[in-house]
């Protein structure tokens, strides 16, 4: 019988362990590995394509002298859960197994053949009989799918890792993986036919690609499109019925840098009233703090911080956990130093900026953006005493920065450093003068060597 396009792949046990199988993966060359599929297993590109849910197009191109090589992990991901590949060659493409020692492996159940007939409303009917329901036609509408749960799954675990990847990657080129990553959620949630729970779940995932993609937008300049995507991303979240939180903090942090202050400080407060009982939930407390003491709200700046520091009394973030979403002990100080410098308090300013140094000091994972944040807030505290050496110190430090790590939230916190050094006070000194001259060039080379986000 002649082989259809849509027949599952058979891949034996042993093309894993080929030499050159464990070689192509180890180097990530997915080009040769699906030369490999057709030599060992006979595949075919579309085949192959039907299996990665990628185009015919696409594997020719991987598959070329030279051809196309995959990076993106969401693609690698993809590709490993749809020819089910076996953990030990998963790790060997550097992605994490599927399975744990000691656990057993889950059931897989068998993909159901593509066809062409057409289906007709799978909406369930009342029966012509006297049931009240027709249950197999209930239960057919609830199981037919065109998405499987490993596509779900997948999906999940890629966007856990952008997120985690948040403050490491350039965050133009992260935001290009961002972008994709939701596209193809969307492509799922309007193109296929999910379950209801999968439906839930793309929603929930979507919602969390948005927000993520609402944060980045606003560290690099683009406000207007974070308004729309946090928005968005809100909307989505409260259509799956799921942790609102991070939606909200993206409407807050996009409004904080537009100076809409009592906007987000309200979002910040609306966040912290609807977020379990995370880390999350503690960040929207001080971020609430922040906006209320760049409004010249002391009042409200102090409940928010009371709030902050009560609610984190009982959450801890794990000192592994970093991501877009946690909020480990020097993002808490950043946020202390912020609100202590806007309220005229140096010396805590300072103690705040002492904690997030003892605990990099200790080991705790580098953010360069918040890193950067801090050695600028040191420098404004110490302005704020009269130490311009002080000053001048912290921003030497500063100017390693590279590039790339140059947010919006870095160059708008140096730009106000360089507003107070015009202060008639400093305008004339020496000092002065060439600290305001390197945050001119600081600023001007932000993010030029990142990716452009044309080309995304």
């Amino acid at each position: 019988m002649a082989r259809r396009a849509s027949d599952p792949i058979v891949i034996p046990d042993e093309l894993w362990e080929r030499p050159q199988m464990t070689q192509a993966l180890t180097s990530r060359d997915i080009g040769t590995v699906f030369h490999l599929l057709r030599q060992y297993a006979g595949a075919t590109q579309t085949q192959i394509a039907i299996a990665c849910t990628l185009t015919q197009g696409r594997v020719s191109e991987h598959m070329k002298p030279g051809g196309r090589r995959v990076t993106e992990l969401d693609v690698f991901e993809r590709i490993a859960d749809g020819l089910q590949m076996p953990d030990a060659a998963r790790m060997a493409l550097g992605l994490a197994p599927r399975t744990h020692p000691g656990v057993p492996a889950p059931r897989t159940p068998e993909p159901q053949a593509r066809t062409g007939v057409v289906r007709t409303d799978p909406r369930p009917t009342r029966a012509a009989s006297s049931d009240p329901m027709d249950i197999s036609r209930l239960t057919r509408w609830l199981t037919a799918s065109d998405t499987a749960d490993e596509t779900i799954e997948s999906l999940a675990r890629s966007t856990t890792s952008l997120a985690s990847a948040h403050t490491q990657v350039p965050a133009k080129s992260l935001l290009s993986q961002v972008l994709r990553l939701h596209r193809r959620t969307q492509d799922l949630l309007e193109g296929s036919r999910p379950r209801p729970r999968h439906t839930r779940e793309l929603l929930r995932i979507d919602a969390d690609l948005l927000a993520h993609a609402a944060v980045i937008f606003g560290d690099v300049n683009l406000d207007h499109h974070a308004e729309q995507y946090a928005a968005a991303a809100l909307m989505l979240a409260r259509e799956a019925g799921t942790n609102e939180a991070f939606a909200w903090y993206a409407q807050a942090k996009t409004a904080r840098w537009q100076d809409r202050l009592i906007e987000a400080a309200d979002f910040a407060r609306q966040g912290y009233e609807a977020s379990p009982h995370t880390p999350m939930k503690t960040q929207l407390a001080w971020y609430e703090a922040n906006a209320a003491a760049l409004l010249g709200d002391q009042t409200r700046a102090r409940q928010a911080v009371k709030r902050a520091e009560q609610t984190a009394e009982t959450i801890h973030d794990s000192p592994t956990d970093r991501s877009v979403w946690s909020f480990p002990t020097e993002r808490r100080a950043l946020f202390a130093l912020a609100v202590a410098t806007r309220t005229g308090d140096p010396d805590g300013a300072l103690q705040a900026a002492e904690m997030a140094d003892t605990a990099w000091a200790a080991g705790a994972p580098v953010a360069p953006a918040v890193w950067a944040q801090i050695r600028v807030g040191t420098g404004v505290a110490h302005l704020l005493k009269g130490d311009l050496e002080g000053t001048a110190e912290q921003l030497a430090q500063l100017l390693t920065l590279d590039p790339g790590m140059r947010l919006a939230t870095v160059t708008r916190y140096v730009a106000d450093l360089d507003r107070r050094l015009s202060h008639p006070h400093y305008r004339d000194t020496s000092l002065a003068l060439q600290l305001r001259a390197q945050i001119r060039d600081f600023n001007a080379a932000a993010l030029t060597d990142d990716t452009d986000l044309e080309r995304s």
